[in-house]
């Protein structure tokens, strides 16, 4: 008896049982930049409470001051009046900082068009002002105009001290503060493209 035939059909059968088993290496899924994943994020339905992670009564916060810092960019202008401020402090050594930095100028674009005055400041946490400054030219779409760098970090932790509720925070931190220029809402951490309908709706 010819024993070949069915040596080829067991064959045939395993090939076909370890296919199934094991998916081919080249369709396993792709590793998801951060970005990738907040965008994926699903929309945030908490209030806006639960995305500050300390939040003032209109009229009740501290009015918005800079610390003491120098121009990271030019030109440079005062806070306004009559808008909204949103000030992220970030460093050039943050990569979450880096990496929200694309989701909070899109948050200000959507603002505006959805009809909130707001202008978006970064205050750099660098100490070096060389180095931050050739990171700067070397990644111009990186924290545009208004920008500023803390002098000194002495004069920033005094700054701190008043007006976040934990100096000692690591960033990114977002202060924003209301058209009248006090603190409404200070935020911890990165930012998520899902809390976007929260924010805004909190703006209005």
């Amino acid at each position: 008896m010819d024993r070949l035939p069915v040596v080829n059909r067991l064959l045939f059968l395993l090939l076909v049982v370890g296919l199934v088993a094991c998916p081919a290496a080249d369709k396993a899924p792709a590793p998801n930049t951060r970005y990738q994943a907040v965008k994926a994020a699903p929309t945030s339905k908490a209030p806006p409470a639960a995305w500050c992670d300390l939040e003032f009564a209109a009229g009740t916060g501290a009015r918005l001051v800079l610390p003491p810092a120098t121009p990271a960019r030019k030109p440079l202008s005062a806070l306004a009046t009559g808008r909204w401020t949103w000030l992220n402090l970030w460093a050039t050594w943050c990569k979450p900082c880096l990496r929200e930095m694309p989701v909070l100028l899109d948050w200000r674009d959507r603002l505006k068009q959805d009809g909130v005055a707001i202008d978006v400041w970064f205050l750099s946490l660098d100490e070096d002002a060389d180095e931050l400054a050739r990171f700067l030219a070397a990644h111009p779409a990186v924290a545009p105009a208004p920008s500023l760098r803390i002098s000194s970090p002495a004069d920033f932790k005094g700054w701190a001290s008043a007006f976040l509720f934990d100096a000692a925070a690591p960033i990114p931190i977002h202060v924003l503060a209301a058209p009248d220029g006090r603190v409404r809402c200070i935020h911890n951490g990165s930012l998520n493209e899902g809390d976007y309908p929260t924010v805004a709706a909190w703006l209005h």
